[in-house]
């Protein structure tokens, strides 16, 4: 009996720990609905907490969408 308190309680805890270090997905809102991630996988994460579809934006000082997954800083929207 004291036992599988003992092994319920870890089981608990670990789960707690789990939740508590998992990484929430970096962003910044630029306004009217529209972030920049570090990286595009962040901005993937945090589309996905929304189930919305991803769109990338141009990034600053271009003028053309961009193509594809874009390297480094993203701006994009979740429509």
């Amino acid at each position: 009996m004291r036992l599988s308190i003992v092994f319920s309680v870890l089981v608990l805890a670990a789960l707690a720990v789990g939740c508590v270090t998992r990484t929430a997905p970096r962003y910044t809102s630029l306004g009217d609905g529209v972030y920049k991630s570090p990286t595009a996988q962040d901005a993937e994460n945090y589309c996905r907490n929304f189930g919305a579809p991803m769109r990338y934006l141009a990034n600053q000082g271009t003028e053309n969408p961009a193509q594809g997954v874009p390297a480094g800083e993203v701006v994009y929207r979740c429509d």
